[in-house]
């Protein structure tokens, strides 16, 4: 059984990660302050769910190396992240390396406008490209997130890059919620999570 104080740990952190959004949305902090605490929170959960998942593996009959490195060499990996800002049409925030095309990225956010348009509910969608990679479009009521992944993401990662735009709009919601963003003011949970899965 995972260890409780692991499991409580996990929740203090989410706790943290909630009161920093409600501290940048109230203009207590900074957009460089909260860009650091929210990476330190992000590691902070990353390693208890290292933890409670370790211990998972453990337990697991027959797991060795071999898997191990399958499972390490097919693991989606976030190559670049773009935000598109619904109400201005632009691409407000690009991160690592993103260079989709128009053509590839048109029909589906004409898709999800059409839906916000009706007020619908959006899943994400996850695409295979012609060249191999892998791009995952998530909306919410401000933005849609794009992002190019080498293999496949796993749900895990996108409910991870779901969290992470929920964040990124609550935390910005009254920078969104106008036709000029001020991209300078823009708080980046997104930042973290690239940084980690273009160095591993």
């Amino acid at each position: 059984m995972a260890d409780k104080s692991i499991k409580a740990f996990h929740q203090e952190v989410q706790g943290k990660i909630k009161r920093l959004l409600t501290e940048f949305g109230e203009g207590k902090i900074s957009s460089e302050q909260f860009n650091i605490l929210y990476a330190r929170y992000s590691n902070q959960l990353d390693m208890a769910r290292s933890v409670l998942e370790g211990e998972e593996e453990r337990t697991t009959p027959g797991s060795n190396i071999s898997t191990i490195a399958i499972r390490a060499a097919t693991t989606g990996k976030a190559l670049g992240l773009a935000i598109y800002h619904h109400r201005s049409g632009m691409i407000i925030e690009t991160l690592g390396t993103f260079d989709l095309s128009a053509d590839i990225i048109s029909p589906t956010l004409n898709e999800f406008s059409d839906k916000l348009d009706k007020r619908e509910f959006i899943e994400p969608k996850t695409k295979k490209l012609t060249n191999g990679l892998w791009v995952v479009f998530m909306a919410r009521r401000f933005t849609t997130a794009i992002v190019i992944f080498r293999n496949e993401p796993a749900p895990r990662q996108v409910k991870e890059l779901e969290r992470l735009q929920h964040a990124f709009e609550e935390a910005n919601h009254h920078n969104l919620d106008k036709m000029d963003v001020d991209k300078s003011k823009l708080a980046k949970p997104f930042l973290n999570f690239v940084r980690r899965k273009l160095s591993s």
